[in-house]
């Protein structure tokens, strides 16, 4: 299948892009720790990079 894109959308400056695809299965772990991590989303169990520096005593990140 090929894509096409509007020839507006692409800049002849830029260098081309690509994306590389990781052929190696997730682990249970790694599943189950990303469903968890979406769960901590949906309850908004989330904080701020400015709540978490001042949690950790962190100036300059």
């Amino acid at each position: 299948m090929t894509l096409k894109t509007p020839s507006h959308s692409i800049s002849k400056t830029s260098p081309s892009k690509s994306i590389a695809v990781d052929t190696v299965p997730l682990s249970q772990r790694t599943i189950k720790r990303i469903e968890e991590a979406k769960e901590d989303l949906k309850n908004g169990n989330v904080c701020t990079l400015e709540e978490l520096k001042a949690e950790l005593e962190i100036d300059n990140i």
